[in-house]
């Protein structure tokens, strides 16, 4: 017979307050139920000036793994219990990490608005202000979040398992595994990529071919493209990760299969959209000119003119609108693309007057 069990160590704030009210969680029956989307825990039940509200969530304890979504739920009542609709309210996360989605804070005909919370990164409670927007009444309450670690342990027959180890110790530790991503920051754009590239070794320094080595993602977001399953003649695999829209840092691993020998490499991932803009002159001869040059005032010579658009990470921004300016109007300007290229570039021609002088070159973005 065979069987897994599965052992997981918990962590989390576990401390819920209201203003004048202590909220109430339902007991989840399995502790690890409070990990799971259920229909509806109640947080707190208050009063917010004249009307009665509870708040509830679809998590007990939400993971803080900056990608769960809990929906939190207002419901407003009178002091007949009757619902309360069009009141305007705001959830206010004002101790914490994540961030909170206003999705309906207009209570409807059944007295109920719709918030949704975003996880962060850090296992600490989160402390919530709801706030009547027509009143200014207030109720505080929390909502923890937590973390969770599994490991597994499988159970096999006692011949196979004697069997497993005789075969590890006829196999000793042969390998040594390098991984690297290039490039190692990316922008949480959805789109870009990192190359990855993982070299196995014996340890004697000589490459290890034909052997399992797969990719994948240990921490964050984003996915993971491998076609090539075992390394070629030199020792090395690659692999591709693509971005998602999540900032923070992803880990890969790579994993040699035969053996479980494991290596892992960090990607920074930071907030997409126009961080740099670089302006440069290029002439017909191959020279580039990054601040200064020098054209006769004869009406006929020309530069071109390029602009760049980069992220934070210096990857090239497509489809930004650049616009340029003659701050002394010596010459002539002739835009030649109306955004950037996949290059993140937008191209200008400019042609020389026949006043001599000194002429600037403006480019400007303005955000969208």
């Amino acid at each position: 017979m065979r069987g897994v069990i599965r052992t997981v160590c918990l962590i989390g704030a576990v401390v819920l307050a209201a203003a004048a009210v202590h909220a109430q969680v339902t007991a989840p029956v399995d502790p690890l139920s409070m990990f799971d989307e259920q229909p509806a825990y109640v947080l707190v039940e208050g009063g917010l000036g004249e009307f009665s509200a509870v708040v509830e969530c679809d998590y007990a304890t939400v993971p803080a793994d900056s990608e769960t979504e809990a929906a939190i739920t207002v419901r407003l009542a009178d002091a007949e219990g009757a619902p309360v609709s069009g009141c305007r309210l705001a959830l206010l996360l004002f101790e914490g990490d994540g961030s909170v989605i206003p999705d309906e804070p207009v209570t409807d005909a059944g007295g109920v608005a719709l918030f949704t919370y975003r996880a962060g990164r850090l296992a600490i409670t989160n402390h919530f202000e709801l706030l009547d927007l027509n009143s200014g009444e207030r109720l505080e309450f929390a909502l923890p979040t937590s973390l969770t670690a599994e490991v597994t342990i499988e159970l096999v027959e006692p011949s196979v398992y004697a069997s497993r180890v005789a075969s590890a110790m006829a196999r000793p530790d042969v390998f040594d595994l390098q991984v690297t991503a290039f490039p190692e920051a990316l922008p949480a754009d959805e789109v870009s990529s990192s190359r990855l590239t993982a070299y196995l070794t014996y340890k004697d320094g000589r490459p290890a071919a034909g052997f399992p080595v797969k990719f994948m993602i240990a921490s964050g977001s984003g996915s993971v493209t491998q076609e090539q399953e075992l390394t070629d003649r030199d020792g090395y695999i690659t692999a591709f990760y693509r971005v998602s829209g999540r900032v923070g840092t992803v880990v890969i691993e790579a994993v040699e299969l035969t053996t479980g020998k494991r290596a892992s490499v960090e990607i920074t991932v930071v907030e997409a959209g126009p961080a740099k803009l670089k302006l440069w002159l290029e002439d017909d001869a191959g020279g580039f000119f990054e601040e200064r040059a020098v054209l006769p005032a004869d009406g006929a010579s020309s530069f071109v003119v390029v602009a760049q658009v980069l992220s934070l990470v210096d990857t090239p921004i497509a489809g930004a609108e650049v616009h340029f300016k003659l701050m002394d109007e010596l010459g002539f300007l002739e835009v030649l693309e109306a955004e950037t290229d996949g290059d993140g570039c937008i191209h200008a021609i400019y042609t020389a007057g026949t006043f001599a002088g000194t002429e600037r070159i403006i480019a400007y973005l303005v955000s969208e």
